[in-house]
């Protein structure tokens, strides 16, 4: 019984790192899909129902008897700890600074979804994949320039030395109309003007 209440934890702790994850993912995910969806919602149901369901199956005596050396109120705030602690490594918590002095906002604009989504990239194909799929305009672009400065600045290195070639990998994600703007920010924060 002791080797099922740990691996339920643990269990409840990778499943919220994927949770976690899908709040980031790139839009190509298998989270962003149909399928992934129900899949996050399976994962939910698990890990809010699995590790209380063991420890009201755990009686006294028996195979399923509770485990002498473990504490239920220890046992219930390891499977907290491991629940908050996954769903915040998945999402990223530490890339998450300038959001947090900024101020948590209820702003739903495209605008805020491409700021917030911007801090959490791992790439700069990541970083053109959010800027095409949140369908900026000119004006929001001005708003946000600085996270795409920030953008060019830390993936330096994966922005292509001519301009010519660098303008050609952001159109292929961002619209054309935004496509000259969002290489000459990303160019800015690289260094190279």
């Amino acid at each position: 019984m002791y080797g099922m209440l740990i691996a339920a934890v643990v269990l409840s702790g990778v499943l919220a790192y994927l949770v976690g994850y899908a709040f980031r993912a790139p839009g190509g995910s298998f989270f962003r899909s149909m399928t992934g969806g129900l899949a996050l919602a399976m994962f939910v149901l698990v890990i809010l129902l699995l590790p209380p369901t063991l420890m009201s199956f755990a009686g006294d005596g028996g195979l399923l008897a509770w485990p002498s050396g473990l504490d239920r109120g220890l046992y219930r705030a390891l499977w907290i700890a491991a629940t908050a602690g996954g769903l915040l490594a998945g999402l990223r918590v530490w890339r998450m600074r300038d959001f947090f002095r900024r101020g948590i906002t209820l702003d739903e604009s495209p605008v805020s979804r491409a700021e917030a989504q911007l801090l959490l990239v791992d790439s700069l194909e990541e970083a053109l994949s959010i800027l095409g799929r949140e369908k900026l305009t000119a004006k929001d672009l001005q708003h946000c320039a600085k996270h795409v400065r920030h953008v060019g600045n830390r993936f330096w290195n994966q922005v292509p030395e001519r301009k010519a070639d660098a303008y050609k990998l952001v159109a292929e994600h961002v619209p054309a109309v935004l496509a000259a703007s969002v290489t000459g920010l990303l160019l800015e924060g690289a260094a190279r003007k």
